[in-house]
């Protein structure tokens, strides 16, 4: 948005906090301890180019965009900016009590995952309906999340294991399942999808090669969700929003190369879109180029490397990572086996939820390896996987319950 504005940055060089600016035109006196820039009548045309500070005194002067700038840099970190989702609610939040669209949007992705926030899906639902009517492309994207969370099929992808296996159908799913009926709700996620694309938007292009990925509204077709990607991530844009999607198209193409669907198999073009996420500093391609190395795919195996880059996605606090790097301490791959470092970074994944971080633990403390045996604690992290329905988990803790009983 084009916007005159005088924007005035005081820098101290003393701990006092100082006063007054003066006009450009007057002489600043030697002595005086501050150094002060005045940009005047100053076109924004691009809120990214500025920094925070920047941002921050123009948010202050009730300007909606320079708020939501701060929201999105507090929300995904940024250069010098820490991240932090309860400030980035806060400036979402006051952009949209001033009815920006943008911030309206913004906050439903916090209740639609319930990061920073209770989870509330009506709440989130509202909050997109409410931007779609004001014009949110993305908006579309939101309630087609929100609809999907309620019909419990939104799939994930961030903890599988890459393996060798390519699928030798690239092309699209059994006719069985061309024919099958596809419910409305789905098609309507589908439709959602579907606008918010044809309006431009990179996440609206992503989640449309989603859909044709899982066969969500619509037929399953690798080669159209492949297509839909590319377009994804083909976009140029520095909103950090957009990078998101960018980032997440690229990972999705590199597993698409690792299955071969879609595409043949290629793990050197798996590995240049890793390459292209987790050179932007997205955790989840470090992680799948760790996999790649890990597991010998289409490379020699180096754990080392796989190490190098598992250590990069666990830098952004990436769980899977985490989890991983715990593993290969237990199991000395490319290390030495180090029981205590493998308790040290299960437990980071864990505290996030991870459920297989929680299994890996339950065992660890059910042998004692790493840690005193306790049989206790073993039982406490079986059931957090187990409430959150991982398959082997319920076993475990039937057996480590026979073990306390034994034991007493």
């Amino acid at each position: 948005m084009k916007r005159n504005i005088q924007l005035f940055l005081i820098l101290c060089m003393c701990s006092l906090a100082l006063s007054a600016c003066k006009n450009k035109e007057e002489k600043v006196d030697d002595n005086d301890t501050t150094e002060q820039v005045a940009l005047d009548d100053v076109e924004v045309e691009d809120y990214t180019v500025l920094n925070y500070n920047e941002l921050e005194v123009l948010a202050y002067e009730g300007d909606t965009d320079a708020m939501v700038m701060l929201g999105r840099m507090l929300e995904y970190g940024a250069d010098d900016v820490k991240q932090s989702f309860t400030e980035a609610i806060s400036w979402y939040q006051m952009a949209s009590d001033s009815g920006n669209i943008d911030g309206t949007c913004a906050l439903g992705y916090f209740y639609l995952t319930g990061t920073g926030v209770d989870k509330d899906l009506d709440k989130a639902l509202e909050l997109f309906d409410s931007a779609i009517e004001g014009g949110s492309a993305n908006a579309y994207v939101g309630k087609a999340r929100v609809l999907l969370e309620q019909l419990d099929i939104e799939q994930s992808v961030d903890e599988d294991s890459i393996t060798n296996t390519a699928n030798n159908d690239n092309s699209e799913a059994d006719s069985e399942d061309d024919e099958a009926v596809i419910p409305e709700e789905e098609k309507n996620i589908y439709d959602l999808f579907y606008k918010a694309q044809i309006s431009g938007d990179v996440d609206g292009a992503y989640y449309l090669g989603y859909a044709y990925e899982n066969g969500i509204g619509i037929a399953v077709d690798y080669k159209k969700a492949f297509d839909y990607y590319s377009r994804a991530a083909k976009y140029n844009s520095t909103d950090l929003a957009d990078q998101n999607a960018i980032n997440k198209a690229n990972v999705a193409l590199g597993l698409l190369y690792v299955k071969g669907e879609g595409v043949d198999a290629d793990s050197e073009q798996a590995i240049t879109f890793f390459e292209t996420a987790s050179n932007n500093n997205y955790a989840k391609g470090s992680y799948y180029l760790g996999q790649i190395y890990e597991n010998a795919v289409g490379v020699d195996r180096d754990y080392e490397k796989a190490m190098e880059y598992y250590l990069m996605a666990a830098d952004l606090d990436y769980a899977p990572a985490l989890n991983q790097i715990g593993y290969m301490y237990y199991n000395g791959y490319g290390v030495d086996v180090d029981f205590a470092s493998a308790v040290y970074y299960q437990k980071l994944a864990a505290l996030q939820g991870y459920a297989i971080a929680q299994v890996n633990l339950g065992f660890l403390y059910e042998n004692g390896y790493g840690v005193e045996r306790n049989l206790e604690t073993a039982l406490s992290y079986y059931e957090m996987a187990a409430d959150s329905g991982y398959e082997g988990a319920m076993e475990a803790v039937v057996r480590v319950k026979a073990q306390i009983n034994e034991e007493m």
